[in-house]
């Protein structure tokens, strides 16, 4: 109900309830994010979004569970040595050609292809075209020291691992 010039009003407006593929609300909610070879994976969300990229991803969900990983950051340390600056902020599209879902989708591939022995790398695409390589037995290597040079306690948060 509204007042409007001394009149009674009813508006009405539709509710949307539909979730949306970058979620509005994060705040109660501890980060995701996943730590391999020294890269730093993420999920987008809408404060995310403001600070480093364009509302182009502001669309619905394509499937349940849906989310857009981010490579955040990379973590200097000789398993990662050259690997170009214009990935940081990119969106990550498959890891060996597979499409990625979500970020728990992700820790999965990681998982599945580093204790595959048939494969020796294992390789990250952005949506523009970009590609890291990382050897999965240099990445294993590497991961306790990185962790221990940038303090950071896990690798991965709670409910990735």
């Amino acid at each position: 109900m509204s007042i409007q010039h001394g009149k009674e009003l009813t508006l009405t407006t539709p509710l949307d309830n539909n979730p949306a593929l970058v979620p509005l609300h994060s705040h109660d909610k501890r980060p995701e994010y996943l730590i391999y070879a020294g890269i730093v994976f993420t999920v987008l969300t809408r404060f995310y979004l403001y600070e480093w990229i364009s509302l182009a991803h502001n669309g619905e969900l394509q499937e349940l569970n849906q989310q857009i990983v981010i490579i955040n950051q990379i973590l200097v340390d000789d398993v990662n040595y050259g690997i170009d600056s214009d990935v940081i902020d990119s969106v990550l599209r498959t890891v060996n050609s597979i499409k990625i879902k979500n970020i728990k989708h992700l820790a999965e591939l990681i998982d599945e292809i580093s204790n595959n022995e048939d494969d020796d790398y294992i390789r990250f695409e952005t949506e523009s075209k970009k590609f890291v390589v990382i050897s999965c037995k240099e990445a294993k290597q590497s991961e306790a020291r990185i962790l221990k040079q940038n303090s950071i306690a896990q690798a991965r948060n709670e409910n990735l691992r």
